[in-house]
């Protein structure tokens, strides 16, 4: 989502105009879920994807009216037969698609998605309400509320609403407010969840790499210094200590994912002992089994619980036999992005 805050704020501040199409109310097996977004530009390229396919072309052929009258609106879509194998669906969907013109003359829809970047870059909770209509034009009505429930944007909600936007849900949410005759989209701002990566050698290069690409706030940590730095992981907070034995307060929440990839067992089993009854969301440690059993059974003898142990993903990542660094990466993010998709 944050290349879609991007986006929007780049276009704006650049002076142009730009398209956000936005999924919200989807039946059937439809390839993205509600509050799935992307851009369309004046050139019709995009930045996102609200599913490729008819769908995506679509949107960018209605986008065009939207620049034309420089107002929004929503449309219906139905993919059925053709349309839906094309996409890889095994059965058809439909929905609504809502398509809001911002234009660089609207300060405070800027304001709001960079309130909106920043909240989720620094970990901060925010929500995002959109205001609309079923039928007829629809401008672009959005407002960003931060965590102490200060209001920004050229929307203004009751109390009431702020509060019901505020509740401690994940998932985006359809509201239909009678006293105002339109319908909100209540959007969470998703915090970037925490990876905690110990060793900095080839296999940490490669999964850093692409957890970064998947938003993950990366945070690196090794025993050498010519393995954790920045020009090694320019994308990443770098931290050296002095060995595993003794690791620094990391404020471990549910939101921290944690990947035990150091250079030896002796470094696997410093980090795993210190980290194994925290509050993390994924402790996964690469290694043999045999390596493996061999650290469970030391927490064993020192009193951890079978029940800790049984926690920890080991062997680290999903099942695909790679072997290369790059492959081993892919499968520890894959397992990664799955554990993130059930804290939603």
């Amino acid at each position: 989502m944050y290349n879609i805050y991007s986006g929007i704020i780049e276009s704006l501040e650049k002076g142009e105009p730009i398209v956000l199409a936005t999924i919200i109310e989807n039946v059937g097996s439809s390839p993205r879920t509600t509050g799935t977004k992307m851009l369309v530009k004046k050139d019709s390229s995009i930045i996102g994807t609200i599913g490729g396919g008819r769908l995506e072309a679509d949107a960018i052929e209605n986008a065009k009216k939207v620049f034309q009258n420089k107002v929004g609106f929503m449309y219906h879509f139905s993919l059925t037969g053709e349309d839906a194998a094309n996409m890889d669906m095994i059965c058809g969907g439909y929905g609504d698609v809502l398509l809001s013109y911002l234009a660089p003359d609207q300060p405070e829809i800027l304001t709001v998605f960079k309130k909106a970047l920043a909240a989720g870059l620094e970990n901060r909770k925010g929500w995002l309400i959109t205001a609309f209509n079923r039928e007829g034009d629809c401008p672009a009505e959005i407002c960003f509320i931060s965590e102490n429930g200060e209001q920004t944007g050229n929307l203004e909600v009751s109390a009431e609403i702020a509060e019901l936007a505020m509740q401690p849900q994940s998932k985006n949410a359809l509201h239909s407010d009678q006293s105002a005759s339109a319908s909100l989209l209540f959007e969470p701002v998703h915090r970037r969840s925490k990876l905690l990566v110990f060793g900095g050698g080839h296999v940490s290069l490669e999964t850093v790499r692409l957890a970064n690409r998947v938003d993950f706030k990366t945070v690196v940590v090794d025993d050498r210094a010519e393995f954790a730095n920045s020009q090694r992981f320019p994308e990443s907070d770098i931290l050296v200590v002095p060995n595993y034995q003794q690791l620094p307060d990391f404020q471990i929440d549910e939101e921290t994912f944690i990947v035990i990839l150091t250079r030896g067992h002796l470094g696997d089993y410093d980090v795993l002992k210190q980290v194994i009854g925290s509050k993390a969301a994924y402790i996964g440690m690469i290694g043999s089994r045999h390596k493996r059993e061999k650290i469970y059974q030391r927490l064993r003898e020192e009193g951890i619980s079978q029940q800790l142990i049984d926690q920890v993903h080991s062997p680290i990542g999903l099942q695909i036999n790679g072997e290369t660094p790059a492959e081993i990466a892919v499968s520890v993010v894959a397992e990664l992005i799955l554990e993130r998709s059930r804290l939603k």
